[in-house]
């Protein structure tokens, strides 16, 4: 009996120079994990990048080593025929407008066709708002974004499973069939918390020193960058002994470090810098950190959720769609209306004076990581696509 045959089409980019190719790690890690679990071939068919190399987070490889195939699009090429003519099953990003052709392309050939889906057309909405102050040119992009969402659905009539990560997503195209639900994250089951090291880091929290919080992240707007030294400064007021870890790079970075100086926030408020995932932030994560600020605006199904949650950090932020659909599952955190920085500041306030609840909720936290390890959602999405492939057959 012939292997079924799976190609997936990211989003994500490759980099190529001569016969080497350079893959984000993050995306690399998870196709490693699909090439271990699928029962055939993998290929991968991706747009290539002329855009400088990421400072970290790089893989290089080489065809003929690599445990699947992949095929580097040359610039302006979309996917056709050619390139999916021998899967058995195409996965495909449903965020990327130049793969919405697919699923009409895949049911003409009697391929099956998945997508995956993150932002829902309120967070393309919120982003286009950020990036466009010109009446005029915000009113184009609404409408192109609005064109697009419509053949977005269509593709979704006509595909044969979906898998979203976060909630947002999920109920967003409840009418789309055969929906996964799924928390994209890199914590695999040796990474996650242990219970003596998260009893060793909540004995610290009882001792009433000041509080260790953190951020992790791209340092942008659509992250709540922004809102981080105006919150710190806050709590300050407040006269609240805290430590505010921040983690990451990014267009506001200088700009923060200016804020931070201007307050005389030194003592308070530290710039960690890009630091290595595996290496650095878990491992700080897990022993330094008692509550995780998520400014984020916007419903986007950031991986920093579930990443802080493994290392039974609970979460205190913005009560946006995706924050709000993790909240409505498991009693991991606190939520406040966005952009309230007042509301985020007096919770934090509370809670140094209620550390038994931060205490309760790093437990829920850690529990509600290890069941969603990097390796029970890559088994699950796989066994998704695997349900989809031995269904019935298309003519």
């Amino acid at each position: 009996m012939q292997k079924p045959s799976l190609t997936i089409i990211p989003s994500v980019p490759v980099w190529k120079q001569g016969e080497t190719l350079r893959f984000d790690r993050k995306f690399y890690d998870g196709l490693l994990r699909y090439t271990e679990l699928w029962p055939g071939p993998i290929t991968c068919v991706m747009a290539q990048s002329s855009s400088p190399l990421p400072d970290f987070g790089v893989v290089e490889a080489t065809p003929g080593v690599m445990p699947f195939t992949c095929i580097a699009l040359k610039e302006s090429e979309i996917v056709g025929k050619e390139h999916i003519r021998d899967a058995t099953i195409v996965l495909a990003s449903a965020d990327a407008h130049d793969q919405l052709h697919l699923a009409a392309l895949c049911r003409q050939m009697g391929v099956r066709c998945v997508y995956v889906i993150e932002y829902i057309p309120e967070t393309r909405y919120q982003i286009a708002a950020l990036d466009n102050r010109n009446p005029a040119a915000a009113l184009r992009q609404k409408l192109y974004l609005w064109l697009g969402e419509r053949k977005r659905r269509k593709a979704f009539e006509l595909c044969d499973g979906l898998q979203c990560n976060g909630t947002p997503a999920y109920h967003e195209y409840r009418e789309t069939p055969n929906r996964l639900l799924y928390f994209d994250t890199r914590v695999s089951k040796e990474q996650l918390i242990g219970d003596a090291e998260l009893e060793a880091r909540l004995a610290t929290l009882r001792e009433k020193k000041p509080l260790r919080l953190a951020f992790s992240g791209r340092l942008v707007a659509m992250k709540g960058a922004d809102h981080l030294v105006r919150l710190a400064l806050k709590l300050k007021k407040l006269n609240l002994p805290f430590h505010l870890s921040i983690y990451g790079a990014g267009e506001l970075e200088a700009e923060m470090k200016r804020s931070i100086e201007r307050n005389e926030l030194n003592e308070l408020v530290t710039m960690e810098g890009a630091v290595d995932f595996q290496r650095q932030l878990l491992p700080d994560l897990k022993k330094k950190v008692d509550l995780f600020v998520a400014l984020h605006r916007q419903s986007d199904p950031s991986c920093t959720y579930l990443e802080t949650l493994s290392c039974g950090v609970p979460i205190v932020g913005y009560r946006n769609q995706a924050f709000g659909g993790i909240l409505d599952l498991a009693e991991i955190g606190w939520g406040v209306k966005p952009d309230d920085i007042d509301a985020v500041s007096w919770m934090i306030l509370r809670l140094d004076l209620a550390r038994d609840e931060i205490a309760e909720k790093s437990g829920n936290a850690a529990g509600f990581g290890r069941q969603h390890d990097f390796d029970t959602t890559y088994r699950n999405r796989i066994d998704h696509l695997l349900s989809i492939t031995n269904g019935r057959k298309r003519s």
